[in-house]
């Protein structure tokens, strides 16, 4: 296994709790997704199943039995929760290639209360080759209310050297009372040397401009920076950015951008284009030489509005990427383009 990189206070609390034996037995690690919350739960349970030769910190770990099982989904202390396969179709595809090889749209809507039941044996046994059994549950926000019941009665009652990591990327929509049982850890965006040095370490074959793109692409967070580059986001950003450049008056890049972006296989594309396309409009009006109009925030704020509405909504994919396209052309317009 890896060593966890960035967020160092985080580790930090969590390793001091455990060396002054007052590790807590639930953690709720919050932040927005892609920050590397689900990597700090796999690189502490690692941490807590070495029990053997455990190191001082994540930063020494190294390759042994506990992170060869847990990389084989085999670890006898071990259980990770996530939304599982929707429908039988969706199962046998998950059995052949794998849950990650699951599209959202195939994935459950909620983690089950049956899911949190199938851990009950294991907190009927002692740990089987560890000092420490550990449940991940990837992401808390997509348990079912049952389920959320059922969880919050282990937390209340905590079965004996068991912790839980609860990823949650929007805490406050947490029940209370799980809430009030858990230590909370808080994952803020990275730095731009962190993701740096994790961009590098992920795409070793990215050029350094590539990089640096991603790192202001990325906001702070390594996951959306590599969802970019997975789906192929810097195509779409260079068109966007010679609409903001142009204002594209006869609208072919924006229908270059529509056609692009309107398939259902490009579906991923789209999703990242609609976390995307509001930034890019921030960026330039803050890059500006002149101060910012109120007219070029409020074509931000729509952008913003209309990125966030589209897929809950079900609105129309073209006609959703040709008004961002249009109001990104506004700013050029305006005169908010260095």
């Amino acid at each position: 296994m890896t060593s966890f990189l960035g967020h160092d206070k985080v580790r930090q609390t969590f390793c001091q709790s455990l060396a002054n034996n007052k590790l807590h037995h639930a953690w709720i690690l919050a932040g927005d997704k892609g920050l590397g919350k689900a990597g700090f739960a796999q690189q502490a349970a690692h941490f807590l199943l070495n029990s053997r030769n455990r190191p001082t910190d994540f930063s020494d770990m190294q390759d042994d039995e506990a992170g060869h099982l847990l990389a084989a989904g085999s670890h006898p202390d071990f259980r990770l929760l996530r939304r599982g396969a929707k429908g039988d179709k969706e199962e046998k595809k998950a059995k052949d290639n794998g849950l990650d090889s699951l599209e959202e749209h195939e994935l459950a809507r909620n983690i089950k209360v049956e899911q949190i039941r199938a851990l009950q044996p294991l907190f009927q046994n002692q740990a089987s080759i560890s000092e420490y059994r550990v449940v991940v549950i990837d992401a808390a926000d997509d348990l079912e209310r049952a389920g959320a019941n059922a969880i919050l009665k282990n937390l209340e009652e905590p079965p004996k050297n068991t912790i839980f990591f609860l990823i949650s990327h929007m805490p406050d929509r947490l029940l209370p009372t799980i809430r009030s049982r858990c230590q909370m850890l808080r994952f803020d965006p990275l730095g731009d040397a962190d993701m740096r040095t994790i961009l590098k370490k992920a795409g070793p074959t990215l050029a350094e401009a590539d990089i640096e793109a991603l790192v202001v692409a990325g906001e702070g967070s390594p996951g959306r920076a590599l969802q970019y580059v997975e789906v192929g986001l810097a195509e779409l950003e260079a068109i966007a950015r010679e609409i903001i450049k142009s204002g594209d008056r006869d609208n072919r890049l924006k229908s270059e951008l529509a056609r692009k972006l309107s398939l259902k296989a490009a579906t991923p594309r789209y999703r990242a284009f609609l976390e995307r396309a509001p930034s890019l409009i921030a960026e330039q009006i803050k890059s500006a030489e002149a101060s910012c109009s109120m007219q070029a925030i409020e074509k931000w704020r729509e952008a913003a509005d209309l990125a966030t509405a589209a897929l809950p909504k079900a609105l129309d994919n073209q006609a959703v990427i040709f008004r961002l396209g249009s109001l990104m052309g506004d700013i050029a317009s305006a005169g908010h383009v260095k």
